[in-house]
């Protein structure tokens, strides 16, 4: 498991008050698209229980999970699909 994993989950579980969060590392399913990066940290996906983030239209949750991943959106993640349970 990628230490990115535990970073993001991390990141998320100080920021948002959530019931349950899960990050998956989808990059294995990306490894032959051409503008895939090739350091097994691209694509990922955060599902996430939160009462606090289903009060949010859906843009603004997802801004506010850009935001708490700002660095790694920047340098690492090529791809963060997200679903709000």
């Amino acid at each position: 498991m990628s230490d990115l994993k535990y970073i993001i989950l991390d990141k998320i579980k100080q920021n948002i008050v959530c019931e349950n969060v899960e990050v998956n590392n989808k990059s294995h399913l990306h490894q032959h698209h051409a503008q895939s990066p090739k350091n097994n940290n691209s694509h990922f996906e955060v599902i996430i229980s939160s009462a606090e983030l289903k009060k949010l239209k859906i843009v603004d949750a997802h801004k506010k999970i850009y935001t708490i991943l700002n660095e790694e959106m920047k340098n690492i993640i090529h791809s963060l699909e997200i679903k709000i349970n």
